[in-house]
C-alpha cells in the first residue's frame, strides 16, 4: 500500500471513512500490512534513539498546565534514565492499542480469521454467542442481524454467534417459529438437540419440549432435517412435518396444516392430537404455573383450539370435561384430580 504512513496518520486521527477504515484494517491484517506496520514500529524506535529524525509519525506530547510543570519535572527526574523514556512507553502502548482494535474488529466480523484457523474455535467461545430467552408465560419476537425473525415461545431460548451475518447458525431450546430471509447462498441452520434444520429462505416451526423427539413443521419454502445421531437426512415441503426421535428409530414424515403451526405466536392455544402429559407441560409454560396431577389419568390424545388469550380456567374447564378431572387453582399452583364418578 502506497502512502502507508499517511494512511496510518489519517486512521489515527479519525479522518478515514468507515469503509476506508475497514479496508485499512483488512490491509493491516494481511502479510504485506503486517510487514509495513513492523517497519513503522522500527522507524518509531529509531526516532526514539535518534531524536533528529522526523520522518516517522509520533503522537504529540500532551501539554501540562503551567502550575503542574514543576511537579512533572520532579517526577521525570525520578523515573527518567537511558532506555526508560516515556515516549518509548507511549509507542508500546500505541502498538498494543492497535492490536486491541484489530481483535475487536475480528470479533465484530469485519476481518476474516487467520489462514488455517478453525472457525469452530471462535464460535465455541461463550463470549462470541448472544443469548435470548423467555421465562414461563412470556413470548417475544426477535429480529436477527440478517433481518430474519424469530418468534420465541415461553420457556424457550436461542443462541446465535455475534458474526451472524457470516455464520447463520441458531441453537434452540424450547419452541420457536422462524421466518428466514434469504441471504445469497448462505444457509440458515437451527440446531435443536440432536436435530439440525438447514434452509435458505423459508418459515418453519421447531419444538424441543419433548425429550424423546424433536418436532419440525414447514409452512413455506423448503428445508432439510438431519438426525445428528443417525446421520439420516429428510427433505420437507410446505405442509409437511417431521418427528426426529432421540434414539435410532427412523424419522417420521407427516402432513400438517401450515395455518395452524404458528397459531401460538398469535396468542392462540392449539392442540392437535397431543398426549395429555404434553398438554400439561404446554399449559405450564404458557401460563407460568405448576400443575400437580393427583391420581392416575390415561395419556389420551387431545385436540382443540381456544380463543385468543384464553384464560387458564376456561382451558382447564374444557379439558376437565373431556378428560373427566376437576382442578383447584391457588396462585400459580394447579392441582388436578379425577372427577367423582
Amino acid at each position: 500500500m502506497k502512502g502507508f504512513t499517511k494512511k496510518w496518520n489519517d486512521f489515527q486521527e479519525g479522518k478515514l471513512s468507515r469503509s476506508g477504515a475497514k479496508a485499512f484494517l483488512e490491509y493491516l491484517h494481511s502479510p504485506d500490512g503486517k510487514k509495513a506496520y513492523q517497519q513503522l514500529l522500527e522507524s518509531i524506535w529509531e526516532t526514539e534513539i535518534d531524536p533528529g529524525r522526523t520522518d516517522a509519525y509520533l503522537p504529540s506530547i500532551p501539554q501540562y498546565p503551567k502550575e503542574e510543570e514543576d511537579q512533572k519535572k520532579t517526577n521525570r527526574q525520578v523515573r527518567d534514565f537511558p532506555g526508560n523514556s516515556p515516549r518509548i512507553y507511549r509507542w508500546i502502548r500505541y502498538a498494543a492499542a492497535v492490536l486491541i482494535v484489530l481483535l475487536m474488529f475480528r470479533e465484530w466480523g469485519y476481518l476474516p480469521p487467520y489462514e488455517g484457523e478453525p472457525i469452530a474455535t471462535e464460535l465455541d467461545s461463550e463470549l462470541n454467542w448472544i443469548t435470548k430467552s423467555n421465562p414461563k408465560g412470556v413470548k417475544s419476537k426477535i429480529l436477527l442481524p440478517d433481518s430474519s425473525r424469530v418468534f420465541l415461545n415461553a420457556s424457550s431460548e436461542i443462541n446465535y454467534p455475534r458474526n451472524f451475518t457470516k455464520n447463520r447458525q441458531v441453537k434452540l431450546k424450547g419452541e420457536a417459529f422462524f421466518e428466514v430471509e434469504k441471504s445469497g447462498e448462505r444457509p440458515f441452520t437451527v440446531q435443536a438437540s440432536h436435530a439440525t434444520t438447514t434452509v435458505l429462505g423459508t418459515s418453519f416451526n421447531v419444538t424441543t419440549h419433548s425429550p424423546e423427539s424433536i418436532e419440525i413443521a414447514l409452512a413455506t419454502g423448503k428445508l432439510r432435517v438431519r438426525n445428528e445421531r443417525t446421520g439420516i437426512n429428510m427433505q420437507l415441503a410446505p405442509g409437511e412435518g417431521s418427528v426426529v426421535p432421540s434414539g435410532s428409530q427412523p424419522m417420521q414424515k407427516m402432513d400438517i396444516d401450515p395455518r395452524k403451526i404458528s397459531l401460538w405466536k398469535e396468542g392462540i392455544l392449539h392442540f392437535d392430537k397431543e398426549p395429555f402429559q404434553s398438554i400439561l407441560i404446554k399449559l405450564e409454560n404458557w401460563y407460568d404455573v405448576e400443575i400437580a396431577v393427583n391420581g392416575n389419568f390415561p395419556n389420551d390424545r387431545c385436540s382443540g383450539t381456544f380463543r385468543k388469550n384464553a384464560y387458564l380456567t376456561d382451558v382447564l374447564n374444557v379439558l376437565g370435561h373431556s378428560m373427566r378431572f376437576d382442578f383447584e387453582l391457588t396462585g400459580k399452583n394447579v392441582s388436578i384430580y379425577p372427577s367423582p364418578s
